[in-house]
């Protein structure tokens, strides 16, 4: 691993565990077993790193996502697809799906950077668009209709990492199908 990885995989912690307000530069540098000139060297402030792990991560995340993806499929089969592999990628990565969830919610964080960061999952957003266009789904702004479906099952992920729930496959397909039958026409 590379310094700038150490920096980035140290922020990533450390930001889960204190939050991106109270996770100093000063720690961060520890953290990475490095010096605040070697971090400067990389990222002018810290809103840049914390700026530049979001978009590591998106950009991570929508590689995983579309791996295997067809866009040849039906709307609901290509619905299913995707927030099954976003489920999965929450679940397999607790760190990077802690983090990404203060980011976005973070009052912090320049918007700008929020919305750039949603334009990595254009996949799922043409599935809301073309499932729209053929009527099998509820007419609407997308953003807030994926922001509706990604609610409830981004919810799910949140109890499953506090171990309030288990989710296993079977829940995930139910919950899945249920977020399907709430947006579809």
């Amino acid at each position: 691993m590379n310094k700038k990885e150490q920096i980035l995989n140290a922020t990533l912690k450390l930001i889960v565990q204190k939050g991106i307000e109270s996770t100093p530069m000063s720690e961060i540098a520890k953290a990475a077993d490095t010096g605040m000139g070697a971090i400067y060297n990389y990222f002018p402030n810290k809103e840049a790193l914390v700026s530049e792990l979001y978009f590591h991560l998106k950009t991570k995340e929508s590689a995983i996502i579309a791996y295997g993806y067809d866009s040849s499929l039906s709307v609901k089969q290509r619905f299913i697809y995707l927030w099954k592999k976003m489920i999965s990628y929450f679940l397999a990565e607790p760190l990077d799906f802690m983090f990404l969830e203060q980011f976005y919610y973070s009052p912090s964080i320049d918007p700008v950077a929020k919305h750039n960061g949603s334009l990595y999952l254009k996949d799922l957003d043409q599935v809301y668009l073309d499932g729209q266009a053929q009527q099998i789904m509820k007419e609407g702004d997308i953003k807030e209709w994926i922001g509706f479906t990604s609610g409830s099952l981004v919810s799910l992920v949140k109890l499953h990492h506090s171990n309030y729930i288990s989710l296993k496959e079977e829940t995930i397909n139910n919950y899945i199908q249920a977020a399907w039958d709430a947006i579809k026409s």
